[in-house]
């Protein structure tokens, strides 16, 4: 890191030299921008990813007192959830529209006050109503600090340092699941579950003033060039012209659509792996929820380190974000399938733990991928749309559709069909779910993720042959004067 970061902080000028025109570097960024700025950027990013990801845990490891104490159904705490997504994939194009325009630190600051008084707002909600207030507004806030935090990540830290710093800002999110579950359920079993609310909203306050004093980088400084040059480039911001490039931008695309399909799979076997667990497998739920408290976070925290070390060998080998997480999502599938026709449970955890680590190694290259492919004066809107993408395409209706999937071929006649049948043959047969006899076949249910697994693994592999040409394109419109102004130069 020290090298490229020297490389970096050595401001180059109009022509190209590394200096000032005067011969000196620019001093005031030097200072400003230092790898001390960087790290500490990179730690709020972080505190603000922990927090969120903790409150987003917390919600169903205290939803059973929740549900009790204001009389709420179970579709009613489950939407809880859901709306918590909505807002988050509603608003990110707005944060990210933002985040391309406005001063980045201060909007940080209220991406994380919004959040942290919407978490605390959480604690305090007297009846259902004012829950879906305020947990709409957690995924508002949630989304303007994550999509502005990415951006300056991405601003500061350049090729080949970038994996590791992206490593740590996606590594929050099961260090956050892993307090959600384990310290944050403890405070709410001993005090109540609004205090736990209450201890987590709290800190993100005072996280939201330490944002308003970090710098803000000129956006595209971790790419090397002068200052001025990326100044001219912000002024004049990105036109409809360069929107409707970003859309065919086979890279950018591609990466976008893997990651919503990886996260279709994942939403969908965190949700219904507790289910196939206790009903097919007989465990009792208090050994569930330990489990789970253990596995889910620590096959994320594998995933993201995995694709981490592919991000960091971008410079060297740059198809290495395309190719390594193909492969990786390829082998998921025969996971994926131990996890649904598993005999027993610890051939079920081994195999949603290696679904889970090996999807997850799309998440850091896909961001790696964004940084090399789309100018930096639009950034913002590129990284919202692929998080809006990443769950209204992928984990907020996955449940839903493997629970159909599930109902329909806990069937007779479903099962009486050729596909019903070639369910049989391979193990995936209806179990009982209740007294009454009603039947799911949990394991078909499940294994509607392995399409979608195929196809991300698919479209990864063909996005790799794109990936130089593009970023050398990013890189080479980057250094010529913005479109806008070379077009007032012709007229002129």
């Amino acid at each position: 890191m020290g090298g490229t970061w020297s490389c970096i902080l050595a401001v180059q000028g109009e022509d190209g030299s590394g200096t000032s025109p005067g011969g000196r570097p620019d001093d005031r960024l030097r200072g400003t921008l230092s790898a001390r700025a960087a790290w500490t950027v990179l730690a709020v990013a972080v505190g603000s990813r922990l927090l969120d990801s903790t409150d987003r845990w917390l919600l169903p490891a205290v939803a059973r007192p929740l549900c009790e104490e204001l009389s709420l159904t179970d579709a009613q705490g489950g939407w809880l959830a859901t709306i918590l997504l909505l807002g988050y994939a509603a608003w990110s194009p707005v944060a990210g529209y933002l985040a391309d325009r406005v001063h980045r630190p201060r909007l940080l600051a209220v991406g994380i006050a919004v959040w942290g008084l919407a978490t605390v707002g959480t604690g305090l909600a007297r009846n259902y109503d004012e829950l879906q207030v305020a947990r709409g507004l957690v995924g508002v806030g949630g989304a303007t600090a994550g999509v502005v935090a990415l951006t300056l990540i991405l601003d500061l830290f350049p090729r080949g340092g970038r994996g590791l710093a992206l490593a740590a800002f996606y590594l929050a999110m099961p260090a956050g699941a892993a307090i959600g579950l384990g310290p944050g359920a403890a405070v709410a079993g001993a005090t109540a579950w609004q205090a736990a609310f209450l201890f987590v909203g709290a800190p993100g306050l005072a996280l939201a003033l330490a944002a308003l004093l970090l710098p803000e980088p000129p956006r595209g400084w971790s790419e090397g060039l002068e200052v001025a040059r990326l100044r001219r480039h912000e002024i004049a911001g990105p036109s409809r012209d360069d929107y409707v490039d970003l859309m065919v931008n086979s890279s950018y695309t591609y990466s976008v659509f893997a990651l919503a399909f990886c996260m279709f799979a994942i939403g969908g076997l965190v949700y219904w792996l507790p289910a196939l667990l206790r009903l097919g497998h007989g465990l009792p739920a208090p050994r569930i929820a330990a489990m789970i408290r253990y596995v889910v976070p620590a096959a994320t925290a594998a995933g993201i380190v995995a694709g981490g070390w592919m991000a960091g060998r971008e410079v060297s080998r740059p198809r290495l974000l395309f190719l390594g997480p193909a492969v990786a999502v390829l082998a998921a599938l025969p996971m994926l399938v131990l996890t649904a026709l598993g005999r027993d449970e610890r051939a079920v955890l081994a195999g949603a733990s290696g679904t889970i680590a090996l999807l997850f190694t799309t998440v850091v290259p896909c961001s790696a991928i964004l940084a090399s492919v789309v100018m930096p004066n639009m950034r913002g809107v590129a990284a919202a749309v692929a998080v809006a993408a990443a769950h209204l395409l992928g984990d907020i209706w996955s449940p839903g559709l493997m629970a159909w999937v599930a109902g329909e071929f806990g069937q007779p006649d479903a099962m009486a069909t050729p596909f019903g049948r070639a369910l049989a043959a391979i193990g995936a047969s209806p179990v009982v779910i209740g007294p009454d006899g009603d039947t799911q076949n949990l394991a078909a249910g499940l294994l509607t993720a392995a399409p979608a697994i195929a196809i991300a693994g698919v479209v990864l592999l063909s996005g790799a042959r794109h990936l130089p040409r593009e970023t050398a394109h990013m890189l080479a419109t980057l250094r010529a004067a913005p479109r806008h102004y070379r077009q007032h130069q012709t007229r002129h």
